[in-house]
């Protein structure tokens, strides 16, 4: 008796709870139907309040300035290249790869190839000397040859636009995972986030995060190499078998004929295509840039540099890209095989229908292999898979705040306004002043980045962090004749030509063209809609069934009138265009060589005064790492 009413009463608990939590709830969503919301949302809640408890603890030991920015420059090479894996392993791949590799095949992988091959840079070019300079931020590196106050201005200015640039695609994907588990609205998952990530920062600093990040690491790990295994099972773990029989599905092939007029009559072409260059990244202009970005982009985001100082000498923050390097790798191939297992299993028109960017790929592929949308085991372990997920991005947004308040509080207030005379209790609390306002404004900045796939709008950081930051960063470190005046015009200029080029790009929303399409979808699915309603359950006789038909075509109809709504009566884009004015989506062809372009123009246009000293003292330090301990004090 007492069984069964707390069986009537825990459900009743749990969505006061979830009313209080969330009290704009919108209608429920249709990834977890609401008879096992409460299975998914427990999941979703267990993880994220051991990542709380783990930062609550970590807390206790983030007093100094030191512990607060560099977890006291403590970490091990293994426990820092998981913590670089959980930084770097974020939506982008897990959940925007995934689902492209799922819509477009071959051309989902390009992102995964371009995300590894970045760590090559940061291993030859950067880890070793950045750590034997024994600093906190990019600022610093900067500051040991330039003018001091000049590159922590500059420094700041960069790490902060990255740091935002990076956060919107992280908060974009918290926003979608949240709306697929418990139907909550698009702006309060943006608050959620934000809260959640000044939580990890400002209570525990950099060992918080770090323990964070690795949990996440560990968990992302194992649940991808579960879902690969399950996926792979029933082909005797032979993922070439999968990718054989997904070739020859039927519903590839009219997924296919949808995307591209092809003869319907050649199976063979049409499912090639598939596993072919071309489906998505149809111009390899754009794949060029787009890979450029991300190789080189890498090696000069501030949240990636910060976590080379975390370290105790130069040979741990080698240790840790290579162990980062390996985590790495493992989690794509097995984004790759889940990928595909969701196009196999699911369909790429089933996860376009529930998310048009196929962010949502991973979540429904885990919900199949558990059973189904209709049962327990498969909206628990969509639960699993949501909370690591959702878990990966407030890690890594959790990881970029830190960054952008460390340049703000570190090189701008105690650098340039304290003159670099600061306590250890101000330098914590600027920091922590400096989370809240970076959560502030990414937390804005996410509200606008609605309905945007959060795989290429990570490419527009890396852009920016490749055109602005590493110019000046490799020219510091291996350029003799680099000085103030080169690394000014190499952060400024690269950065504002990236920043442009992406203002007028087709990343951006052009209403007439939205409006357009949306007007399209909305008398296509009406039309579809009163076809079916027409025909009846009865003598319906189409794929699927005709519940199922008739919910897709509402819910096509539904969306297309929703964007129709969003959109009111402006015509044009954020910065006044009604088309974009250059075709590339992705900046870094032409914006990285004029980022390194400005610097060697600014310094040899520059004074070089005291540059001979400046850069013997570098090399000397940069090669053997002498004097990194009193760098680290000071």
């Amino acid at each position: 008796m007492k069984r069964d009413a707390c069986s009537r009463l825990l459900p009743r608990i749990a969505a006061c709870t979830a009313t209080l939590l969330f009290p704009a709830l919108a209608p429920a969503a249709e990834v977890v139907p609401h008879a096992y919301r409460l299975h998914a949302f427990s999941v979703f809640a267990a993880v994220i309040a051991f990542t709380l408890i783990v930062t609550w603890f970590s807390a206790r030991r983030g007093k100094s300035a030191s512990e607060f920015y560099t977890a006291g420059g403590g970490i091990s090479g293994l426990k820092n290249g998981l913590a670089i894996a959980g930084d770097y392993l974020s939506a982008a791949a897990f959940l925007g790869v995934s689902g492209l590799i799922a819509l477009y095949g071959y051309d989902g992988m390009l992102y995964l190839v371009g995300f590894f091959a970045a760590l090559i840079p940061v291993l030859l070019l950067v880890a070793e000397p950045c750590r034997n300079l024994g600093r906190y931020t990019f600022g610093d590196v900067l500051a040991y040859r330039h003018s001091f106050k000049t590159s922590k201005m500059l420094a700041a200015f960069s790490s902060v636009i990255i740091a935002i640039f990076y956060m919107i695609p992280q908060i974009v994907g918290g926003a979608v995972l949240l709306y697929a588990l418990l139907g909550v609205p698009y702006e309060v998952s943006v608050l959620a986030v934000g809260v959640l990530m000044l939580l990890y920062v400002t209570f525990g600093g950099m060992r918080a995060t770090t323990w964070v990040q690795i949990i996440k690491a560990a968990l992302l790990l194992s649940m991808c190499g579960l879902l690969a295994m399950l996926s792979v099972a029933p082909f005797g773990f032979n993922v070439s078998t999968l990718l054989d029989t997904l070739s020859h599905q039927p519903a590839l092939r009219d997924w296919l004929l949808a995307l591209h007029r092809l003869p319907a009559d050649d199976n063979t072409l049409i499912s090639r295509t598939f596993f072919e260059p071309g489906l998505y990244l149809k111009d390899p202009v754009e794949l060029l840039s787009l890979g450029l970005a991300l190789t080189l982009g890498t090696a000069a985001m501030p949240h990636i540099l910060m976590r080379l100082f975390s370290v105790k000498n130069a040979q741990t923050a080698r240790q840790s890209v290579l162990w980062a390097m390996l985590w790495i790798g493992g989690c794509h191939l097995l984004i790759i095989v889940i990928g595909f297992a969701a196009a196999y299993y699911v369909g790429a028109a089933g996860i376009s229908s529930a998310d048009k960017g196929g962010n949502l790929a991973a979540l429904l592929l885990a919900q199949h292999l558990g059973g189904g949308a209709s049962t327990t085991g498969g909206n628990i372990l969509l639960g699993a898979v949501a909370a690591i997920a959702f878990a990966t991005i407030v890690a890594v947004v959790a990881g970029l705040t830190l960054a952008a308040a460390s340049s703000l509080a570190h090189d701008v207030y105690v650098g340039v306004l304290k003159g670099g005379n600061a306590s250890d209790h101000e330098q914590v609390r600027a920091g922590k002043v400096a989370s809240v306002l970076v959560a502030f404004i990414a937390t804005g900045a996410g509200l606008f980045a609605k309905g945007q796939n959060v795989a290429h709008l990570v490419g527009l950081a890396y852009a920016v962090a490749a055109s602005a930051n590493l110019p000046a960063l490799l020219a510091t470190l291996y350029w003799k004749r680099c000085n103030t005046v080169g690394v000014i015009a190499g952060v400024v200029g690269g950065s504002l030509v990236a920043i442009a080029l992406v203002l007028v790009s087709p990343n951006m929303q052009y209403p007439l063209a939205v409006r357009a399409e949306a007007t399209r979808a909305l008398a296509a699915s009406s039309t579809r809609l009163a076809a079916l309603e027409a025909e009846g359950a009865i003598r319906y006789t189409g794929p699927g069934d005709f519940s199922a038909a008739r919910d897709a075509a509402r819910t096509s109809r539904d969306a297309a009138q929703s964007t129709l709504d969003a959109i009111g009566s402006r015509t044009t884009s954020l910065v006044g265009l009604r088309a974009p004015l250059v075709s590339l989506r992705n900046p870094g062809i032409v914006s990285v060589p004029l980022g390194f372009l400005f610097v060697v123009i600014g310094s040899l246009l520059g004074r070089r005064r005291g540059s001979g000293t400046g850069w013997k003292a570098l090399v000397y330090r940069r090669d053997s790492g002498v004097g990194v301990a009193h760098a680290v004090d000071h």
